[in-house]
C-alpha cells in the first residue's frame, strides 16, 4: 500500500507527505474519517506521526506503542521510537534531509499550527509548503465525517451555565486585551457550552469550532447535530449557533487582537487570520481541569457505581477463573456489563485494555474480535478500563492474579503497588508541579534499574476526555506548558508500572483528588483524596518488602474500599470483599 502512495508523491512531485494523527481540532482520539495515518501505516495505536517520502517511509510514536508499532507497521515503514537516544524528532529529521526547492505537504486542516510554524522557523533551505488532503481521492472507501446528535449537559451534574463560563473566559481575554478568542479542542468546546455528543469514540463531545468576543459567542457545529430546541436554549445564553465551516470564512474577517493556542489550532484555520495573534492556553484549560463542588460530588458519586461495578468483576473473575472458559474479549464484555448495570452509565471512556500475561507489555494493548487470547492456567491478567457516566468520567487499572505466579512477578507486582501507595499518599507544598512528584511513583522502580516509558499520570475530565490536560505526573516534560501548579480540585491519575516484553505487564491506577491540607508559616500544604475505591490483589503482593508504613497505607485504602463499596454488594460478595480487604 505504501508503495502505491509512493507513486503518487512522485507523480505530483511532492518530497515529503505528512499524515499525523489528528482532526481538524488535534483530538487525541480521532473518528474513523481521520484515521488515515493507521490506512496508510497499518499501525492502530492512537499516537504517531507517518512522514512518507518518495522512496523511504518512517513513523515517530512515544514509548506506549514501541512494541505494538513494530508488530503492526506494514513492510517498508522505519519505525522511530521518539524520545529514545539517537532518534531524531520528525522535525530534526527534516531539517537534514529537505533539500533545496522541495515540496513539504500536508492536509493543513488537520495539522498543528505550531508544528507548521516550528518548521518554518528550523528548516533552513528554501522549501515549499502545499495544504493537501491526499487521501481524499486515493483512500477510496473513506468512512464518512462522524455527525452524531448532540445535546445540552444538565447543570445539575456541573453546576456553571454557559455563561457564566463564557464570562470568566471574556475577563481573562480582557487581561490579554484581546477582542475575540478562537477555540478548536472539543473538550473545551464541551465544557464551555455544555454540550456533549458522540462524534468521537468514548469521548462524548460534538465536532464543533467556537468563537468568542467581548459581546457575543458563535458555536459552529454540523447540520444535524443540532435542532431547533438547541438554537432556542443557546440564544437565551447569548450564543448564535452557525454551519460548522463558516469558522474558516469568518475567521477572514477577525480584527484586532486574536487569542488562540498555535498548539491546539489546525494550519488552516490559522492561515485565514489577518490579525495580531495572541498565543496562550485556551483559558477554559485550567477552568475545567479545576473542578467546582457539584463537579467533585458528581464525580465521587460516578467513582462509586465504578467502584462497584468493577468489584463485582473481580469476585466474578477470581471465582469463576478455571471454571469456565474465558479469552481477552469475553472478558472485556464481562467487565462492560458489569458498568452497564450501573445508574446513569453511558458507554466506556475508552477501549477496555485487557491483557493476558505477554500481552500486557504493550501498555495500550486491547484485543479484538480477530485477535485475542484465550487465558491458560497461571498468569496475570491487567485490565485498564474506564466509564462515562452523566454525572463523571472514570480510569483504573487492576492487575489480577489468577492461578500461581512467580517470586519475581510478585516483586515486581509489589513495586508498583509501592510506587502507587507512595504518590497517592504524598503530603506536599502548593507551587509543586507533577514533575516534581513523579519521581514518588518510580522510586521503587528505579531502585531497580527499571523504568516505565510514559507518564505516571493525567488529569480526567468531567464526562469528556479520559485524558485531560494540563496537569499531569511525569519526570520529563514535553513541553513547558505541561509544567503546571496541581491546584485543589483537580483530579489526576496515578498509574506506575512495570512492562517486560515477551513476559508480562503490571499496572495499578487510582484517580486521585488534590485537596488542601495544613496552612501554616511554611505555606499551603496539600494531599490527595483517592477517587477510586477497588481492593488491589492481595494474591499478588509480596508483604514482607512492605515498610509498615506502606502497609498502614494499604491497609487504610482497603478500609475505605469495604466500607464504601459493601454497602451495594450481595452478602456472597460483601464476605468476599472482606477477605480481600483484610488487614495485612
Amino acid at each position: 500500500m505504501i508503495k502505491d502512495f509512493q507513486q503518487l508523491l512522485k507523480d505530483k512531485n511532492i518530497q515529503f507527505y505528512i499524515v499525523p494523527t489528528d482532526d481538524d481540532h488535534q483530538s487525541e482520539t480521532v473518528g474513523d474519517y481521520y484515521q488515515a495515518r493507521a490506512y496508510l501505516s497499518g499501525f492502530t495505536g492512537s499516537a504517531g506521526t507517518l512522514l512518507v517520502m518518495q522512496d523511504e517511509a518512517y513513523l515517530w510514536t512515544d514509548g506506549r506503542y514501541f512494541i505494538q508499532a513494530a508488530k503492526e507497521l506494514y513492510e517498508g515503514i522505519t519505525l522511530m521510537k521518539s524520545g529514545q537516544k539517537g532518534v531524531p524528532t520528525l522535525l530534526e529529521f527534516l531539517k537534514d534531509h529537505v533539500q533545496k526547492q522541495d515540496t513539504i505537504a500536508f492536509d493543513g486542516q488537520t495539522m498543528t499550527c505550531q508544528f507548521v510554524l516550528d518548521m518554518e522557523k528550523e528548516i533552513q533551505v528554501p522549501y515549499h509548503i502545499e495544504c493537501i488532503d491526499l487521501m481524499e481521492d486515493y483512500w477510496k472507501d473513506r468512512p464518512q465525517r462522524s455527525c452524531e446528535k448532540a445535546f445540552l449537559y444538565d447543570i445539575q451534574y456541573h453546576g456553571l451555565s454557559t455563561h457564566q463560563k463564557i464570562e470568566k473566559i471574556v475577563d481573562v481575554m480582557k487581561e490579554h486585551h484581546c477582542d475575540a478568542h478562537i477555540m478548536t479542542t472539543l473538550d473545551d468546546i464541551a465544557w464551555t457550552f455544555n454540550i456533549r455528543g458522540n462524534d468521537i469514540p468514548c469521548s462524548p463531545t460534538v465536532l464543533a469550532f467556537a468563537l468568542i468576543t467581548l459581546d457575543q459567542s458563535y458555536l459552529y457545529l454540523q447540520k444535524g447535530s443540532y435542532d431547533l430546541e438547541m438554537v432556542k436554549a443557546f440564544q437565551k445564553e447569548n450564543v448564535i449557533i452557525k454551519e460548522y465551516l463558516d469558522i474558516y470564512q469568518d475567521a477572514r474577517q477577525l480584527k484586532g487582537r486574536v487569542l488562540l493556542s498555535q498548539a491546539h489550532i489546525n494550519y488552516a484555520l490559522y492561515q485565514c487570520l489577518d490579525c495580531e495573534i495572541v498565543n496562550q492556553m485556551n483559558p477554559s484549560q485550567m477552568m475545567k481541569a479545576i473542578k467546582n463542588d457539584v463537579e467533585i460530588e458528581n464525580s465521587k458519586n460516578a467513582h462509586i457505581k465504578d467502584g462497584v461495578a468493577m468489584t463485582k468483576f473481580m469476585y466474578w473473575l477470581k471465582k469463576n477463573y478455571g471454571k469456565i472458559p474465558m479469552d481477552e474479549m469475553s472478558i472485556s464484555h464481562q467487565v462492560l456489563q458489569f458498568r452497564q448495570q450501573q445508574d446513569l452509565f453511558i458507554e466506556p471512556s475508552f477501549t477496555t485494555i485487557c491483557a493476558w500475561k505477554d500481552n500486557a507489555a504493550l501498555m495500550h494493548y486491547h484485543p479484538t474480535e480477530n485477535q485475542y487470547t484465550t487465558l491458560d492456567q497461571d498468569g496475570m491478567l491487567l485490565i485498564d478500563s474506564g466509564g462515562q457516566y452523566m454525572d463523571g468520567t472514570t480510569d483504573i487499572t487492576r492487575t489480577f492474579v489468577l492461578g500461581h505466579i512467580t517470586d519475581m512477578q510478585k516483586k515486581h507486582f509489589t513495586m508498583v503497588l509501592q510506587g502507587m501507595l507512595t504518590l497517592q499518599n504524598a503530603h506536599f507544598l502548593y507551587g509543586c508541579t507533577g514533575q516534581s512528584l513523579d519521581i514518588l511513583a518510580r522510586s521503587p522502580m528505579w531502585s531497580e534499574d527499571i523504568d516505565y516509558q510514559c507518564g505516571t499520570g493525567h488529569g480526567v475530565g468531567h464526562l469528556l476526555n479520559v485524558h485531560e490536560g494540563p496537569q499531569g505526573f511525569r519526570y520529563k516534560l514535553r513541553s513547558l506548558s505541561e509544567n503546571i501548579t496541581l491546584e485543589p480540585g483537580m483530579n489526576i491519575t496515578d498509574e506506575p508500572g512495570i512492562y517486560l516484553e515477551g513476559q508480562y505487564g503490571i499496572r495499578i491506577e487510582n484517580e486521585l483528588l488534590c485537596v488542601k491540607g495544613t496552612e501554616n508559616e511554611y505555606g499551603q500544604f496539600l494531599h490527595f483524596e483517592p477517587l477510586t475505591f477497588v481492593p488491589i490483589d492481595l494474591d499478588a503482593v509480596e508483604v514482607s518488602l512492605l515498610s509498615p508504613k506502606e502497609k498502614n497505607w494499604l491497609n487504610q485504602y482497603h478500609q475505605e474500599v469495604y466500607e464504601k463499596i459493601s454497602p451495594y454488594l450481595t452478602d456472597k460478595e460483601k464476605d468476599w470483599l472482606k477477605e480481600y480487604t483484610r488487614a495485612i
